[in-house]
């Protein structure tokens, strides 16, 4: 996920306005004294700022005061437009409620706030959000739900961070998303979950910085053709292309019909191959074929599984085992090698190369010949 600097900029320049002109708004107060009683206060305030004889910043609210002593300032139905030289609309933002600590730099938004980025397409909305100008950090309330939209990618978590200092963004708390894809998928859709969440938020200028994103705790990503669930899953490359899984991973490939277990994965959605590690369990339910390995290469386009490290593949009564073997769905045949062995019952192959039809039960032999077979 990607995120421009010039997001915060909008909120920054906002915030500035705010402090240059100190102004709050405060209710449910019992005392009447210096910090209760507005130094200024407006109502149906509009607001426009002007630089060089040009509109810089449109400012609307139904309310606004500045409270002297404590230099907080309010703004109530708020809402606000910023302008670039060519007079067209960048950033815009509404909120219910506004509270601005000048002193501190710390602001608040609350109720029905939305913010949209013309220039990068992103829109966030939510209940609540601080923006603290020194630390530069954004944050939304404990438990409360933000959503972010940028161009296809949309993501509705609680908990939300980001530092516009490190250019990175964390839900904490359980969050879930899509992410809709264009090109040659154009039209399928990405959708992914976790507990939590984290990425970076670099610039897309800045291609000396890897943008990612990461699911942790029952993370789960759904395309078109795969379901996968794990540990920690991340996403990355231009309409998150390449998925990378880690920790008890649990996986259907619809398309092809097979479901696997490991504990590393990597699948191009592009190249639509899948690379499984540690202690690897492929099933092919609808051939009764089980097979297991170190490592284990799937080619969803020609259905060939590269098998490799402790091979054993079982199907009906047969067990096939080789330290590498080729696995062809289509075809229904076995190609082993390095050691290789077939059982068929109480009859036993080796050779240094077998390849084996599963449909026919037929076996070829080459390179160190034995067996064993027995009459029945």
């Amino acid at each position: 996920m990607r995120f421009e600097n010039r997001k915060l900029c909008f909120m920054l320049y906002f915030l500035f306005i705010f402090s240059l002109s100190a102004c709050s708004l405060k209710y449910q107060r019992e005392t009447v004294s210096e910090e209760t009683v507005p130094q200024i206060s407006f109502e149906e305030l509009v607001l426009t700022q002007y630089s060089d004889d040009k509109k810089t910043l449109r400012l609307e609210g139904t309310v606004y005061e500045q409270y002297k002593k404590s230099g907080f300032v309010y703004a109530k139905d708020a809402s606000f437009v910023i302008f670039d030289s060519d007079q067209k609309e960048t950033a815009s933002a509404t909120a219910k409620y506004i509270s601005a600590d000048t002193r501190n730099k710390i602001y608040e938004f609350f109720d029905g706030i939305t913010f949209l980025d013309n220039n990068q397409g992103t829109q966030i909305a939510g209940n609540t959000l601080k923006w603290n100008t020194s630390t530069e950090q954004l944050v939304s309330a404990k438990n409360q739900e933000l959503t972010i939209k940028k161009d296809n990618l949309e993501i509705t978590g609680k908990d939300f961070s980001a530092s516009a200092i490190s250019n990175t963004f964390l839900f904490s708390g359980p969050v879930h998303g899509q992410q809709i894809l264009t090109g040659a998928n154009a039209g399928d859709k990405i959708l992914f979950s976790g507990d939590s969440m984290q990425g970076s938020m670099a610039s897309s200028k800045n291609s000396s910085k890897k943008n990612y994103t990461i699911l942790s705790g029952n993370a789960t990503v759904k395309t078109s053709t795969m379901e996968i669930q794990a540990d920690t899953i991340e996403l990355s490359g231009e309409d998150f292309n390449h998925i990378k899984a880690t920790g008890n991973i649990k996986g259907t490939n619809t398309e092809s019909e097979l479901s696997f277990t490991a504990q590393e994965m990597e699948y191009n959605q592009d190249t639509k191959i899948v690379i499984l590690t540690g202690d690897v369990e492929l099933k092919d339910e609808k051939n009764n074929v089980t097979a297991k390995a170190q490592s284990i290469e799937y080619d969803q386009n020609t259905d060939v599984a590269v098998m490799q490290i402790d091979v054993e593949l079982t199907q009906k009564q047969n067990v096939c085992k080789a330290a590498y073997s080729i696995y062809r769905k289509k075809e229904q045949t076995l190609e082993l090698s390095g050691n290789a062995i077939v059982r068929q019952k109480d009859d036993m192959f080796r050779a240094q190369s077998i390849t084996f039809n599963m449909e026919t039960e037929e076996i070829q032999m080459d390179g160190n010949i034995r067996g064993t077979v027995t009459s029945n």
